[in-house]
Order: C-alpha cells, then sequence, then structure tokens
C-alpha cells in the first residue's frame, strides 16, 4: 500500500527529492561502515584505518545539510514527510559525524558505542512518529537501525565478534535505505509500503 508524498510545489523549499537523497547518503553510510568493519573481529578493534571516518564526515555532514533543509521547509507541519524526516537525518548525521572523528582522530571507539544506546533510545521516539505518520517503511529501517545501534554497543565493549552480525544488519539497513531513498526521488514519488 504507497503513500503518496507531498509533490515538489506541495512541500514548500524542499522536494522529497531532496529527503531522498539524504536517505541515500545514510545509506551509502551504512556501507561505509561494513566495509571498514570486515574482518575486524579478528584484528584490533582501535585499529581501523582513519581514513575511512574522512567519508563519515563528508556523508554526515551532508546528511546534516540536507535534514536542516528539509526540516526548515516544513518545521511544524506533522503530515509532511520533509519535516520529519529532515529532523531523523540531522539527528544520524551527527552519530555519523562523531564517527568519523573518532576515526580520523583513531581515538578509541567505546564512546561511540556508549553514544549509540543514547542514539536506540532516541529511536523509539522516531519509530512512534513513523507508525503516526503511517510511515511502515521507515518504521521497518528505524527498528533495524536500533539493533545495529545496540549491537555496536556491545561490539565496540569486548565483543568483536558482533561485529560480523552487525555488518549483516547495515547491509539489510542500507538495501531498504536506498529502496526508500529511491522511491523519494522516482518520479511521482511513493514510499513502496
Amino acid at each position: 500500500i504507497g503513500m503518496r508524498l507531498p509533490g515538489p510545489g506541495e512541500c514548500g523549499l524542499v522536494s522529497p527529492e531532496i529527503v531522498g537523497l539524504g536517505l541515500i547518503g545514510f545509506s551509502t553510510n551504512c556501507l561505509m561502515v561494513v566495509f571498514n568493519t570486515i574482518g575486524i573481529e579478528k584484528k584490533d578493534t582501535d585499529k581501523i584505518p582513519g581514513g575511512w571516518g574522512l567519508a563519515h564526515l563528508a556523508l554526515g555532514a551532508m546528511m546534516i545539510l540536507v535534514g536542516v533543509s528539509a526540516y526548515m521547509a516544513n518545521p511544524l507541519v506533522a503530515d509532511v514527510v520533509s519535516g520529519w524526516v529532515g529532523i531523523a537525518l540531522v539527528f544520524y548525521g551527527f552519530f555519523w559525524v562523531f564517527f568519523g572523528a573518532s576515526l580520523v582522530r583513531g581515538a578509541d571507539l567505546r564512546p561511540v558505542g556508549q553514544i549509540s544506546i543514547a542514539y536506540a533510545i532516541v529511536d523509539l521516539w522516531f519509530i512512534r512518529e513513523s507508525l503516526a505518520l503511517k510511515l511502515y517503511s521507515l518504521t521497518l529501517l528505524l527498528v533495524i537501525l536500533t539493533i545495529v545501534f545496540l549491537v555496536l554497543y556491545a561490539a565496540v565493549h569486548g565483543r568483536p565478534s558482533l561485529f560480523k552480525a552487525n555488518a549483516v544488519l547495515l547491509i539489510i539497513l542500507a538495501l531498504l535505505g536506498f529502496y526508500i531513498g529511491f522511491s523519494f526521488v522516482a518520479p511521482g514519488g511513493y514510499t513502496p509500503f
């Protein structure tokens, strides 16, 4: 059952295509995390190359810019997708910036794990709001993301074998994010379910 998204003229300054680009950036970042953690469970988790952090910083900054633009278009209208998704993109963009900065500096990733618990808790609010807006595809994405945050905490706190499980969840999350993001970008702008 598809839901029609607001068209380019109905969404203020930002069209659903811009929101879709933010989701595509989010999905790209998920894949970047998979690529820089593959095999890390067999190595020292503190030795992830710092260069990977630059990609997270760039994509996180892009998500923040797109999210602020989307939110500023319709900040207080609850039934318009762009304002709500804008808040989410800014929120998750800051996580990617923090994660990227930690990688660039070669810092211990345990603080990233602790921040991920806070993100998992706030995800519950986003899940509730996505259900209220009847955006079930985004609800599914957010449920998986909440699990990813919880698994990340355990993985950086002495259970590096969980990086494999997290990688699988991130691949699923990225594919779902691309699917939803491209549905926003597609002509007509329909969410798949």
